[in-house]
């Protein structure tokens, strides 16, 4: 689609307005909307709002992107192509595993107004589509297949989404703690876990320490040898 030279005019955190002078394109809206909707939420979400973050005027939204549903709709479209090539490392099955377990909690907590987006649209099942297919490929690798991997899919599926939902909460509380040591008795044996859990939860340890109890009983598993497959 071409793109269009938006007119000089001043914008929200571009006193300058060196933006305005700049060609914009439907690419350039949409990493913009994204933006605003993860760091305000969609509710807060105008065209209005968008176009004066962009220095452009309404119309040209609607020229290169259409209205608020089509470019919402571009958005989950995009996030569906995201989610489809997350990043990828290791030199083995239970590597990628990990690996790709850490990309989706990354792409879940930094997009999660996005993924409410798309939820919305009953387009969630496709989001996660690509990453169980990935899953059950590696898992297959290691000779784990049938009900065996549909567990072992799951629980992994669980404990990222977990996670990330943990920290969507933290973050939303603010201040308040989702624990409180004071609540424990006085004669509690173990003193040092009662002050321990005053200090806050560091949600990445946490997933870490679950992933790997999750995904410890596959390092046994030989795949050099066919025989021991799926043992």
């Amino acid at each position: 689609m071409s793109t269009l030279t938006a007119p000089r005019r001043r914008t929200v955190g571009n006193p300058k307005g060196e933006r305005a002078q700049e060609a914009i394109s439907a690419e350039v809206i949409l990493d913009t909307a994204a933006r605003l909707i993860e760091l305000h939420g969609v509710e807060a979400f105008t065209m209005r709002g968008l176009a004066e973050q962009l220095g452009v005027a309404v119309t040209s939204i609607y020229w290169h992107v259409g209205g608020r549903d089509k470019l919402f709709d571009s958005l989950v479209d995009r996030l569906l192509s995201q989610m489809a090539n997350l990043t990828i490392e290791g030199d083995t099955a239970v590597e990628r595993i990990a690996s790709l377990a850490r990309s989706q909690r990354t792409a879940l907590i930094d997009r999660q107004h996005l993924l409410g987006i798309a939820h919305e649209r009953d387009r969630t099942p496709m989001l996660f589509l690509p990453i169980q297919q990935t899953l059950a490929a590696q898992l297959a690798e290691l000779g784990v297949t049938g009900t065996d991997a549909t567990l072992i899919l799951r629980a992994v599926q669980v404990h990222v989404i977990s996670s990330a939902l943990m920290q969507f909460s933290a973050i939303r509380r603010g201040d308040h703690d989702e624990e409180d040591p004071s609540l424990w008795a006085s004669d509690w044996p173990d003193r040092s876990l009662v002050e321990a859990l005053q200090s806050p939860t560091n949600y990445d340890t946490v997933f870490e320490y679950g992933l790997n109890a999750l995904l410890a009983p596959l390092q046994t598993v030989r795949t050099d040898d066919p025989n021991e497959k799926g043992r």
